[in-house]
């Protein structure tokens, strides 16, 4: 029976790792081909975008087309996995055939996947979105025609990222694959990520995203640019239409464009208002002003920073940059430490020490020396760096480089509310694609901020402003009143202290309409501003972004413990209200002509994802999914533990005959 055994998990190793390698060799070649019941190669389904963006303000509307092409000569169902701003609510969906246009309509997620699989398998059209986690979404669509298009249309809005008057919108085109220890269990999207992800150096069938945005900041713009591409842009009075230079743009990194206000000398402050079916509601952006002086208390700075496989080639370098530029800005007499990790973790010091020239050169050192490699075990390290003891009157902050490639996000997020105690967490984003919902979250759960560093020509500029935010005095106290006899249930509700420079952003379903509202706070003085609501204009959308942030809320109460199955009805009435894809609710569009034939297969693929633009071929993906040498060597090993037994076996068959 032992023997028996062995063999077999010898089978299923060398199963693995040919798995692997054809994983490897295919995405190699940057193409999915498929058999068909001949044998006969054919190409997979093939993708296109285009995005539509639409600024107002702090607010963006975006139409996401997604072009499916079918080009061999048998049915298709084409399956493709897609990130999405972690903020971004998605409130409609079109499925078009030809000239016919389906619009989607929003049900419960089972339901929507029954009704999918039945239109399937009866030869119809079909397309369901729904969402796998807050920003990765997955469109299928069933029964494409030899040679036909379909297209899935898809309607969401966001907030922006806002630094005092610098606005910053992103588009993700594409993601990386994550990371799970095997000591914890796997999210079911995990193997799926790390095979629609082609290898870095290899291409894939989503191709190309056309862009064109048309922006109205509400002011004139001191500046407009882009990190990640050249653009072309018009200007037309206060508006502006913005294009990448290059046409259409390889989907292989996130589209970044930045803005900056003019200064007026006015505080920055925006409001906009809808009404649906008798319910108000109202978006608020206020920016409280800068005081003008620095932090008086010494800082503990605990710096962690990610050196996993997925950090390989160009994040790496941005990562080690970013952190020696931070470690120049520490200033004598504060104290400090580093944690680095991949599959294991490393303290600098057994405990912050003081910065002094020493100090600091075995810090630059130490992060000279980091290499790229191995898997993305986040989590220890995190509890590692924040169990160390705390220095007596020391503001502690804690800033974290990575890429964010980590499948157990939940169980970080709940460390980090268990452990932070009065520390700040400000996490730094790096490389084309990060998980932006990881690194976003975490800095919400560490009442801190994120920033995004995507190039290093960015690293200076990104560092600069998350040290200006680190060196400022809080926003504390921060309130909302409204007129009396007026309530609301605002998201979030309870407001965050802000450091210099960012905004205060509240989403309300209000009682009744009103026409002004104030915000105030504390830092070295009073402050208070009054904002206007312009309940005499309808802004569209202003409803799904409070419903997009009180299903957020919802979602991190179950992170934190509360029952699944009294928190999932919530969210899913509110979801159902408000039209949106949730954890629980997915658009479904079906044509109800059949368009294959019964006798007619159905060969299935999964579009694939461009790897992140400057990620290393030879370290990227080990780190997130098991390196072949590995499997190797317990091949062998188990080969010669099986021999070594089936010898002993034979000498006891022997014995006994």
């Amino acid at each position: 029976m032992k023997l028996t055994l062995f063999f077999s998990l010898l089978l299923l190793t060398l199963s693995a790792q040919a798995d692997w390698q054809h994983w490897q060799d295919e995405a190699a070649t940057g193409a999915l081909l498929l058999a068909d019941d001949q044998g006969d190669i054919t190409a997979a389904t093939l993708l296109d975008t285009d995005a539509q963006i639409t600024v107002s303000g702090p607010l963006a509307r975006v139409t996401l087309t997604q072009r499916f092409h079918n080009p061999s000569q048998q049915f298709r169902e084409g399956r493709y996995l897609f990130p999405l701003p972690e903020n971004a609510a998605v409130d409609g969906m079109v499925l078009t055939i030809g000239d016919r246009r389906i619009v989607g309509r929003i049900d419960r997620k089972a339901e929507a996947e029954k009704t999918y699989r039945q239109a399937r398998a009866s030869g119809k059209k079909a397309s369901l979105v729904s969402q796998q986690r807050p920003n990765l979404f997955s469109t299928a669509v069933a029964n494409i025609a030899p040679g036909e298009t379909v297209q899935v249309e898809l309607h969401y809005q966001q907030t922006l990222d806002v630094d005092g008057r610098r606005f910053q919108l992103r588009l993700p085109l594409t993601l990386t694959p994550r990371f799970t220890p095997a000591t914890e269990t796997p999210h079911p999207l995990d193997s799926l990520l790390r095979n629609t992800v082609a290898n870095p150096g290899g291409t894939a069938e989503a191709g190309t995203a056309s862009i064109h945005i048309d922006l109205d900041a509400g002011n004139r713009l001191a500046t407009l640019g882009s990190p990640s591409h050249a653009i072309h842009s018009q200007r037309h009075g206060r508006r502006y239409t913005i294009t990448p230079k290059a046409g259409p743009v390889p989907m292989d990194r996130d589209l970044l464009l930045n803005w900056e206000l003019e200064d007026t000398g006015e505080p920055l402050a925006t409001s906009f208002y809808e009404q649906i079916d008798g319910e108000h509601y109202a978006l608020l952006m206020v920016v409280p002003p800068e005081t003008g002086q620095a932090t008086t208390l010494p800082r503990e700075t605990l710096f962690i920073i990610d050196s996993s496989g997925s950090m390989g080639g160009a994040p790496m370098r941005q990562a080690k940059a970013s952190l020696q530029l931070a470690l120049q800005r520490l200033k004598p007499g504060d104290r400090f430490n580093i944690t680095d990790f991949d599959s294991q973790h490393t303290l600098l010091f057994e405990q912050p020490a003081t910065v002094n020239d020493s100090s600091r050169q075995q810090a630059q050192d130490f992060v000279d020396s980091l290499q790229a490699s191995g898997g993305t075990h986040m989590l220890p390290a995190l509890s590692a760096t924040l169990s160390q003891p705390a220095s007596d009157g020391y503001l502690r902050q804690v800033i974290f480089i990575t890429d964010g490639a980590v499948g157990n996000e939940n169980g970080i997020f709940q460390a980090l509310h268990q452990q932070l105690g009065e520390a700040r967490l400000f996490t730094v984003g790096i490389g084309s694609a990060p998980n932006s919902h990881f690194m976003t979250r975490a800095a919400q759960f560490g009442r801190g901020s994120f920033t995004y560093i995507n190039d290093q020509n960015q690293v200076q500029q990104g560092m600069d402003t998350l040290f200006r935010r680190l060196e400022s005095p809080l926003m504390r106290n921060l309130q909302v009143q409204l007129p009396g006899g007026i309530v609301a249930e605002q998201w979030p509700q309870k407001l965050p202290d802000l450091y210099a420079g960012e905004p205060l952003l509240v989403a309300m379903k209000l009682s009744d309409p009103a026409d002004q509202i104030t915000v105030s706070g504390y830092s070295d003085k009073h402050w208070q501003q009054p904002v206007t609501l312009p309940t005499n204009s309808n802004h569209p959308g202003t409803a799904s972004l409070w419903a997009r942030r009180k299903i957020a809320d919802l979602m991190d109460r179950i992170t934190l413990g509360a029952p699944e199955t009294d928190i999932a009805p919530q969210i899913t009435a509110v979801a159902l209200r408000h039209q949106l894809v949730s954890r629980y609710t997915s658009f479904i569009a079906v044509e109800e002509t059949i368009s294959r034939p019964a006798h007619e297969p159905l060969l299935h693929d999964t579009v694939r994802n461009q790897a992140p633009h400057g990620t290393q071929h030879n370290t990227a993906w080990p780190g997130t999914a098991t390196p072949a040498p590995l499997l190797w060597r317990l091949a062998g090993l188990m080969m010669i533990v099986c021999l070594l037994l089936w010898l002993r076996q034979r000498r006891l068959n022997h014995g006994t005959a």
